[in-house]
């Protein structure tokens, strides 16, 4: 489904709110905090959000315990965020 998203969007529907969508309106919540955000600082903190899922399906058929996922979704939440509030552009780094 993550390679597809006619199937994944197909699926959604039937399932109705999925997590994802709720992490990605937190994401856009968060992004009116922002001075002056900018089209890639929405994109940095909804990956930084998102990547408690990504954390997750990284993890799928592994071995990994559950703080370790949590702790590798929060080291990739901290690397984005600290983009975005380092002031840089986007570009730049």
């Amino acid at each position: 489904m993550a390679a597809n998203p006619l199937i994944a969007r197909t699926m959604r529907g039937a399932e109705g709110d999925r997590i994802g969508s709720n992490l990605t309106a937190l994401a856009d919540e968060l992004v009116t905090l922002l001075p002056s955000p900018t089209p890639a600082d929405t994109l940095l903190v909804r990956m930084s959000i998102l990547s408690i899922n990504a954390a997750v399906e990284a993890a799928a058929d592994t071995e990994t315990a559950e703080d370790e996922i949590i702790r590798a979704a929060a080291t990739a939440a901290r690397a984005l965020i600290r983009l975005v509030t380092s002031g840089k552009s986007l570009s730049a780094s």
